[in-house]
């Protein structure tokens, strides 16, 4: 019997609750992503779901769009200001995905130039990158990289988030340590008055605070999609003369950012204002999940071999170049710049998450609290803008025309 649209619309949304569910329960020491890709690779390898589920659910049609407005809604995330502060951190962030690429590179001659191209965006970002190598992907009838790189995207959180925990761990037992030496020492050691020395510039009052209460859903729905119809408009002026690196992607992305950072819009726009990022998230997650259809039991190994060539190296390299050479004197710490390095296959809000579970284990005190919040996660979630919010897409889009 076929199944209908309202039974595959249940369906797939069942995944998604189960995935949901399961990260909850376990506070996303096992990812929601992993379950319900996972969940959706078995369930099609079984013939419980047809390839076709996106078609029948009527997602597939309207699936692309979630990817435009996600994109512009990470550009209103971007605060330019706070990426300039935190130059240490953006540059040791793009060393760390620098690394990525060569571990990548590096794994051409044992996985294929197909596999390696795909997996690097991916695993340099996230969800919008992996929706740019999957479409590229299946675009050229590579469907098995294409699955490899919904693999790749599904468990890269599990690979990163160990030695981010750990290498930030080890940051912070050593900061708290400084901490409570120094007041052992000095009774009157105050850290609050160590970082003090700026005094925060009289805040600009911008134009979406003036008129905040006009910030309905429906108009910021418009306005995100009247950007996309302006990036629409420049890819394809620009394309006709020959820029095809300068995609529809990268100007919804950067006309994001320019509508937040000049005060046009407010910060997150899409998920704070219109409530509709989840929606959004879940459409472009729609484009990517009908690639594992087209994986067979035969490639289950192949796929499995080409993701731990390309963690291992991935792994291998960034830790050759924070441990090796002078790369971590950016940031002043060997730990602290592994940890940064590894946000890229993690991304927001696990970034932020680890760092809170690292402040839960250590700080005792407010002080020490705000001095882990001040030393580790605003790096990681800096640097998981730089890379998974930024950086990534500009690389998909580049390798897309590789493949």
């Amino acid at each position: 019997m076929e199944m209908t649209t309202y039974q595959a619309v249940f369906a797939i949304l069942l995944i998604f609750f189960i995935g949901d569910f399961v990260g909850a329960v376990t506070k996303a020491k096992i990812s929601s992503m992993f379950v319900i890709m996972m969940g959706f690779l078995v369930l099609f390898l079984t013939g419980v779901y047809p390839a076709d589920i996106m078609e029948i659910s009527g997602f597939a049609s309207v699936a692309t769009l979630g990817q435009y407005f996600l994109l512009f809604n990470m550009g209103t995330s971007v605060d330019i200001h706070a990426l300039k502060k935190e130059w240490r951190t953006v540059a040791c962030a793009i060393v760390g995905m620098a690394a990525a690429i060569v571990g990548c590179a590096v794994a051409i001659p044992i996985v294929g130039k197909e596999f390696a191209i795909v997996s690097a965006p991916v695993v340099n970002g996230g969800i919008v990158a992996t929706t740019t190598m999957v479409d590229a992907a299946m675009g050229k009838g590579l469907n098995t990289a294409a699955a490899l790189a919904t693999f790749v995207y599904a468990v890269q959180k599990f690979v990163g988030t160990l030695p981010a925990s750990n290498c930030g761990l080890n940051v912070a037992n050593k900061l708290v340590a400084d901490i409570r030496a120094k007041h052992a020492a000095d009774p009157n050691y105050s850290w609050y008055d160590e970082i003090a020395g700026t005094t925060a510039a009289q805040k600009k009052t911008f134009f979406w605070e003036k008129y905040k209460k006009y910030y309905t859903t429906f108009i910021c729905l418009a306005v995100a999609a009247l950007m996309i119809l302006v990036s629409n408009l420049l890819s394809s002026a620009l394309s006709s003369v020959g820029f095809t690196y300068l995609n529809m992607s990268i100007w919804c992305m950067v006309l994001g950012i320019v509508c937040r950072n000049t005060g046009l819009v407010p910060s997150n726009m899409l998920r704070d204002y219109a409530k509709a990022n989840g929606f959004f998230s879940f459409l472009s997650l729609c484009t990517i999940i009908p690639s594992l259809a087209n994986v067979n039991l035969a490639d289950l190994p192949t796929i499995g071999f080409a993701a731990v060539v390309i963690f291992v190296l991935v792994l291998v390299f960034t830790f050759v170049v924070f441990y090796l050479t002078p790369a971590w004197k950016i940031v002043g710490s060997k730990q602290l710049s592994i940890g940064i390095a590894m946000c890229q296959l993690i991304g927001y809000p696990g970034t932020e998450l680890i760092a809170t579970e690292i402040n839960n284990a250590v700080a005792q005190t407010p002080e020490e609290r705000d001095a882990i919040t001040n030393k580790i996660q605003t790096a990681y979630v800096i640097s998981g803008f730089t890379s998974v919010t930024i950086l990534s897409v500009v690389i998909a889009s580049v390798l897309a025309e590789f493949l």
